[in-house]
């Protein structure tokens, strides 16, 4: 009997649909999400053509890809992605995907091609990717994702000591929290991250963009923005967006008394809590940079989540 093999089916699926595969992900992410497909659209005019990805007729896997065309130019951008059904697909099913989506889209001159795979960085899926001829750019990817199937005590038990003494000395500040789930506080919001953005010149999506992704999350309850104040005045503020099972840290900004407060270590644990109590099953804590921002590196790491590697961009 023949071996089953990846094939792509490109049929077109509904906003609802393309959900309800998303939540057999055990860790999707928020660059395949539909929310930041629309972003994407408006923003840079790329357009998103989505596929299941089969073994035999059988889904294993999904993946959603922004593509620009202009006469000959073709740019095509696959971003964490493809996202497997399975918690630890085999390294067949990455050869099979790579051989496929180098068929469908073969290097050509005016076609550019990146492609971040979301696949642990192995030396043996480097070289799966080399052998169907594609070539590792010299940046990589780096994330931490927290596991809210954990209890609240575990949870809080795998953070370092530095991170749980923060967090301690937060919660002795008595913050008042207050979630929006409308976004009736998103411009103001949007406004203090600009200029937090600004000020501190680091790198980010621009408000102009997070806008357009929460038009979409905002109507299906898949963003929150969860402030802390003291004395009736917001001194720091994380946005937390949904996509099937899991969620991410997009962004956020604080203040001075916010940073003295500790706010973020107590605005990110009240949303592991509140995610957790909602059934979502892991948190993305979002980017980290070991060699190149170890403030927000060790920041991020020190809440005790799962440091995930990934091999980086590829064309």
């Amino acid at each position: 009997m023949q071996k089953p093999i990846i094939k792509f089916d490109w049929t077109e699926r509904s906003t609802d649909e393309w959900q309800g595969f998303l939540k057999q992900v055990p860790r999707p992410n928020v660059l395949q999400s539909m929310p930041f497909a629309r972003a994407a659209r408006l923003l840079d005019r790329k357009v998103t053509r989505t596929a299941l990805i089969c073994l035999g007729n059988e889904p294993v896997g999904m993946m959603a890809i922004q593509e620009v065309k202009l006469g000959p130019v073709h740019i095509l951008d696959l971003y964490r992605g493809p996202l497997w059904f399975s918690k630890s697909p085999p390294d067949e099913w990455l050869a099979g995907f790579a051989m496929i989506f180098s068929q469908a889209f073969p290097r050509r001159i005016l076609r550019r091609r990146r492609w971040l795979p979301e696949w642990r960085d192995t030396e043996a899926a480097r070289k799966i990717l080399a052998t169907f001829g594609f070539k590792l750019k010299p940046m990589s990817f780096e994330t931490v994702w927290l596991d809210l199937e954990l209890s609240e005590s575990d949870l809080r038990a795998q953070m370092n000591s530095r991170w749980r003494g923060a967090l301690s000395k937060g919660e002795r500040c008595n913050l008042e929290i207050i979630e929006d789930w409308t976004g009736s506080t998103g411009k103001a919001f949007l406004q203090q991250y600009h200029i937090d953005r600004t000020i501190k010149k680091y790198y980010g999506r621009s408000p102009r963009f997070i806008a357009a992704e929460l038009a979409m999350a905002l109507r299906s309850r898949e963003a929150v923005f969860v402030w802390a104040c003291e004395n009736k005045l917001p001194v720091a503020a994380i946005l937390i967006m949904m996509h099937g099972t899991s969620a991410t840290y997009r962004i956020s900004w604080t203040t001075d008394e916010g940073r003295k407060a500790n706010g973020h270590n107590v605005l990110l644990w009240y949303a592991a809590k509140l995610l957790k109590a909602k059934g979502y099953r892991s948190f993305d804590l979002g980017g980290i940079e070991p060699h190149g921002a170890e403030g927000l590196t060790m920041f991020k790491t020190g809440m005790g989540g799962e440091v995930f590697k990934l091999m980086g961009v590829f064309s």
